[in-house]
């Protein structure tokens, strides 16, 4: 509503009516008033309320009444939510947050590992769950600039530094917990996941995706492998779909994921507070009724992996995995399907002969291919091929799928053993450098095939350190009490403990946040050379030069 103000002519009634002398003054009236109102300039707006339509309307509910960001997770140990790992317990259950969007180091790492491990002890916890901080990602992997300070570091002395050896270790390590943990481990995928990032939600035994969900295994882009377990998983799924999204790029969302076994159920993210309202009642019933229970959180499966409604690479929504690329992904990924050596080579032929084919579809399918590999290191996408058919090969006849002594510590040790490697490479240095400053991938000067058989055999050929092994864990926690320690298994009647205390110091040692935090940043100083911190976004305070 507007209010105006000199700007309406005084009504002098019909001029007709008037005598003489009163229409004179009438006018001479009506002439003021006009005069008046162009010095006003015409006409004065009041502000006297405000409409939905209106451009400058600002709803009084949205700043006071609006949820804050990560609304969800806001009660967490940490008041204000910057620990790279966030908890939450109540009765029957506990909850992690992984709260580092930009990646893991060794701090998380060591903390989520910790905190993993007291919940899997703690006999007050029937399951776990595990999702990242909203609005996303669910895990990046390892922070790439972790990578790229040891790959520096390696170039300069020719061996990675013991922080950058205990970071990989370590996420090996919390890979086969997160396989082998003995409680329901309900990991939900809330946004984004890479590498092995996305490796700990495929890993456990309740993984959950939903509309947001998305994995994407681009390692070999950084001339790397994937690891974290993450060749584990691309072995086992079905018509050599790891090998074609390990050399692509391809990223998997949604539902798509559960078609494709990379998941296993489809859970609306709002499912884990609701358990965590409903866990108390878990503790009612048995461990297999209380399985039964988070079933019932899984959502009927909609339809998936459907047929695009125009050409290629535009597909339906929620379609990230067209129906009609299985069987094309069948016939270039599985050429030579049991030869782990030579097997890159006889994808890349057949992928050529399909792209001279005369079905557009096929054509541009292969095409598609051959582009994103190019982008690719050929050392790396020659090794990733080599894990995932040798996962592959030991997973069809496995014994012992989990445990100390099962296949997925054999290939978790494979892994290992490559990815320290490759990061001593240049190449692997550019291309992480790349990532980092948000660059495309530097190009390759050889072709994808053009990889001796002997390159390989330096990098998968067991050496005289230390080989990745995983120490027994005990499914009951320590006590302080005489008399219940006579119950663990691993009690020493000579002793009267039921733990090695030296050991026990040891692990403490190096499983601590803070290991190894000294050498890395004495690293980080070596390798600034005394230039200003701030101009590489290691300090919060900029250097004023004075006049």
């Amino acid at each position: 509503a507007t209010l105006a103000q000199d700007s309406v002519l005084p009504r002098v009634g019909p001029m007709l009516l008037l005598r003489p002398g009163q229409a004179a003054a009438a006018l001479t009236r009506v002439g003021r008033a006009g005069a008046q109102a162009g010095r006003l300039d015409q006409v004065r707006h009041i502000r006297a309320g405000f409409f939905q339509e209106d451009a400058d309307y600002i709803d009084p509910e949205a700043p006071l009444l609006a949820e804050r960001m990560n609304a969800r997770w806001r009660h967490m140990d940490d008041p204000i939510l910057q620990a790279g790992v966030l908890e939450r317990n109540n009765v029957g259950m506990g909850m992690l947050v992984l709260n580092r969007p930009q990646g893991l180091d060794l701090g998380t790492i060591n903390d989520t590992y910790k905190r993993l491990r007291n919940l899997e002890v703690n006999s007050l916890k029937r399951f776990v769950g595990l999702t990242g901080s909203e609005p996303g990602p669910f895990c990046m992997g390892i922070d790439p600039r972790e990578l790229l300070l040891a790959a520096t570091s390696a170039l300069q002395t020719g061996r990675l530094p013991r922080f950058s050896r205990a970071l990989l270790w370590h996420q090996q390590e919390l890979a086969h917990l997160v396989a082998d943990y003995r409680k329901p481990l309900v990991c939900q995928i809330s946004g984004s996941a890479r590498n092995s990032g996305a490796a700990l939600a495929c890993l456990a035994n309740f993984s959950g995706v939903y509309t947001d969900s998305e994995v994407v295994v681009d390692a070999c882009l950084d001339g790397l492998v994937p690891d974290g377990g993450m060749t584990y998983v691309l072995g086992r799924l079905p018509w050599h779909i790891g090998e074609y999204l390990a050399l692509t790029g391809k990223p998997v969302k949604a539902v798509d994921l559960v078609y494709a076994g990379l998941a296993r159920h489809y859970i609306a993210p709002d499912a884990l507070p609701f358990m965590e309202l409903t866990a108390e009642k878990h503790l009612e019933v048995s461990e297999t009724d209380s399985r039964a229970l988070l079933y019932e959180h899984s959502l009927p499966l909609p339809d998936g992996m459907r047929d695009g409604k125009e050409q290629r690479g535009m597909s339906e929504e929620g379609t990230s995995l067209p129906r009609k690329d299985v069987p094309l992904i069948a016939r270039a990924f599985g050429a030579s399907k049991d030869d782990r050596i030579e097997g890159l080579q006889a994808i890349v032929k057949e992928l050529r002969r399909m792209s001279e084919e005369r079905d557009t579809y096929t054509r541009k399918f292969a095409e598609e291919c051959l582009s994103q590999m190019q982008k690719a290191s050929p050392l790396a996408l020659h090794c990733t091929v080599r894990l995932v058919r040798t996962a592959r090969l030991m997973q069809e006849g496995q014994s012992t799928p989990h445990g100390e002594h099962s296949t997925l510590t054999e290939i978790l040790r494979e892994e290992l053993r490559v990815q320290q490697r490759l990061l001593c490479s240049q190449d692997a240095l550019l291309r992480l450098h790349a990532r980092c400053l948000g660059r495309e991938p530097p190009r390759s000067d050889r072709d994808i095939t053009e990889v001796q058989r002997d390159e390989l055999d330096v990098l998968f050929k067991p050496d005289g350190e230390a080989q990745f092994t995983v120490a027994e864990r005990s499914e009951i926690s320590l006590s302080s009490h005489p008399r219940l320690r006579r119950y663990h298994p691993d009690f020493n009647p000579a002793t009267g403990m039921d733990h090695d205390p030296a050991w026990a110091a040891a692990e403490v040692k190096r499983w601590s946040p803070d290991l190894f935090r000294d050498e890395r940043e004495q690293a980080v100083k070596n390798l600034l050379d005394g230039r200003d911190p701030s101009r590489y976004g290691l300090s919060r305070w900029v250097r004023v030069d004075r006049p």
